[in-house]
């Protein structure tokens, strides 16, 4: 039976191995931290993955609900390559915050999607057990504040947790820890939510029986919770009337159309089942054992192989399994689509079709020696690359692949397929509306200085100027009170777009609100130059506008200056260009006043 350390050190296990780190840690609220290494570390890695978690709980993030960033504080001597870095997620029952979960490594990369879900998931599967005391997050084999901390050549809890000395103040001397295979953590999350769906029952076990997943069917059939059946010996639950045959291989090993069992249901009664399953390897769980359980006279006259066939279509990604030959074992309708494929050619049985409409990521060809699923038989992990699908309208892509050893001991690969054209999409107009004048369409004040920030300190190194040149409506405010806010816009978007034409298509221009507009017009230091700039921009502002059968004329005040880029930043630049514009429109309003001499 697992135990609450059992518990709760798993999910620790699973974060290190999700994001590649070389270690992971939890830590409670009041500072307890409990950390494993996978692999041995330089001298006095424990006191500084204790004190990094630590000082996660004094982040910011720490009183959120997502993944943030942590760094060790480097001295003037010390080199960021070694320094270590983790990522931390809260843990949290309700609104309770219970202490962080975080990888650490000394160097991590941006997560991705199935990362950041993963790790999310995981500090909610420790807040519900921690709730309901299956796990821990305090207790014997923690560090806490003031220990001193010592990892040793051979933990004393036999799962490669460095346990606290408490009987001694003298400072500990840390051994690198010697390295040990990765301990089997749990059930992959691939497909939960089609898993948690189906109408028959899926269990996994580990090579000893011991029930690591069981999905909600199985509950179901047994009368059991889940989580109730987890930790529990296969050969408790299911029974075989062949004497001696008590073995997780023995009972669930069996190809379709599986074996009769008998299951047990908590109100003493036998339930009859058909069970079918297959060993294999899995690289977050080790060797196990994976069944799908059914009554025995639901299947009668149904195949599982078309079961299984009809569920997979059903799927959004595209999913392909291939022996170590390349032979396709599995295919789905989207897997076909997703490279272009006839959707209703057959593969399985074929040698794993290398579609000439997949691309790389930059639209260039992708080569049979390059495919993710090509790599993944050669033994690569491939997560989360970009391709596209070439075809009327091109489609992008992120495959993810793996190899995993078959039942007879060969090598076979998973690969998966995802479209993710609409998603680019939504952030690509994301992003522009974060760069872009909602109204206009032009740059806004963001994107202006950025622009400006790039090319003042391109200009410091190669030489270069720049001048900048401002706008100001001269009585705008008298269309909006004549004629309404809405005929006002259309007149701004207008002006946006006579400003446009009358510069050069690399000149940046911006509008920063109301009626005030920027161009910044990469030039020579001749003012000659940009005063003709300015002469068109004033001479096409000055048409006259047709704007709902209203005649309207608009005319603008200008100002402009001219960079130094070794002495100016962009917003000193911004405003110079502003007060250069209100020094002009003063002078024309005290030229009027004053009349004709």
């Amino acid at each position: 039976m697992a135990t609450a350390e059992d518990r709760t050190i798993e999910p620790v296990r699973l974060a290190r191995d999700l994001c590649m780190g070389m270690g992971a840690f939890v830590v409670s609220t009041a500072g307890e931290v409990r950390f494993e290494l996978a692999e041995p570390g330089p001298h006095g890695i424990g006191e500084r993955v204790v004190a990094l978690a630590r000082s996660c709980l004094e982040r910011p993030g720490a009183q959120g609900n997502e993944p943030f960033w942590n760094a060790e504080v480097l001295g003037e001597d010390e080199s960021a390559d070694d320094s270590l870095a983790c990522v931390a997620v809260p843990i949290r029952t309700g609104a309770q915050l219970l202490g962080l979960l975080g990888v650490v490594d000394t160097w991590l990369p941006e997560l991705d999607e199935e990362q950041r879900l993963g790790l999310v998931r995981l500090s909610q599967v420790l807040g519900q057990q921690v709730a309901g005391g299956e796990a821990v997050l305090s207790g014997p084999g923690y560090y806490r504040p003031g220990d001193t901390v010592e990892v040793e050549e051979h933990p004393t809890d036999g799962a490669g947790i460095a346990v606290v000395d408490e009987s001694t103040d003298t400072e500990s001397t840390e051994q690198p820890p010697t390295e040990r295979p990765v301990e089997p953590t749990g059930p992959p999350e691939l497909l939960d939510e089609v898993i948690e769906s189906l109408p028959d029952g899926l269990v996994v076990t580990r090579e000893d029986g011991t029930i690591v997943f069981a999905n909600a069917a199985v509950g179901d059939l047994s009368g059991l919770l889940p989580e109730e059946i987890l930790g529990k010996d296969i050969a408790e639950i299911l029974h075989s009337p062949d004497p001696g045959s008590d073995t997780a291989a023995s009972l669930l090993d069996a190809p379709f159309p599986g074996r009769r069992l008998e299951l047990d249901h908590v109100d003493g009664e036998s339930l009859a089942v058909q069970v079918s399953g297959t060993r294999f390897h899995s690289q977050i769980v080790g060797e196990c054992h994976v069944a799908m359980l059914r009554e025995a006279l639901a299947v009668r006259g149904v195949s599982s192989s078309t079961t299984l066939q009809v569920l997979l279509d059903a799927l959004d990604e595209g999913i392909v399994v291939c022996d170590a030959d390349g032979i396709v074992l599995v295919a789905n309708r989207e897997a076909r689509t997703l490279q272009g494929l006839p959707a209703d050619e057959d593969l399985v049985g074929r040698s794993f079709p290398y579609s000439p409409a997949l691309c790389s990521s930059d639209g260039s060809p992708l080569t049979e020696a390059h495919h993710p699923m090509s790599r993944a038989l050669n033994g690569t992990v491939v997560r989360s690359e970009q391709l596209q699908l070439a075809g009327e309208e091109r489609r992008h892509l992120v495959a993810s692949a793996k190899p995993f050893e078959l039942e007879d001991g060969s090598t076979g690969a998973l690969l998966v397929l995802r479209d993710v054209t609409s998603q680019l999409e939504e952030e690509a107009w994301l992003m522009h509306l974060a760069l872009h004048d909602p109204l206009t369409g032009l740059a806004n004040r963001y994107l202006l200085l950025d622009y400006l920030r790039r090319t003042l300190l391109q200009f410091r190194t190669r030489g270069g100027s720049i001048a900048l040149v401002f706008l100001d409506l001269d009585d705008f405010k008298a269309i909006n009170d004549r004629f309404g806010h809405d005929v006002g816009d259309e007149v701004l978007v207008a002006v946006g777009r006579r400003i446009q034409g009358a510069v050069r298509s690399s000149d940046i221009v911006a509008r920063l609100g109301g009626d005030e507009f920027v161009v910044a017009h990469a030039a020579s230091d001749d003012p000659g130059e940009i005063e003709l700039v300015i002469s068109r921009i004033r001479k096409t502002l000055t048409a006259p506008y047709q704007v709902r059968g209203q005649t309207l004329a608009v005319s603008a005040s200008i100002g402009w200056v001219a960079a130094d880029p070794r002495h100016e930043d962009p917003a000193t630049l911004l405003v110079r260009a502003d007060r250069e514009m209100y020094r002009r429109k003063s002078e024309r309003r005290r030229q009027a006043e004053a009349g004709p001499s």
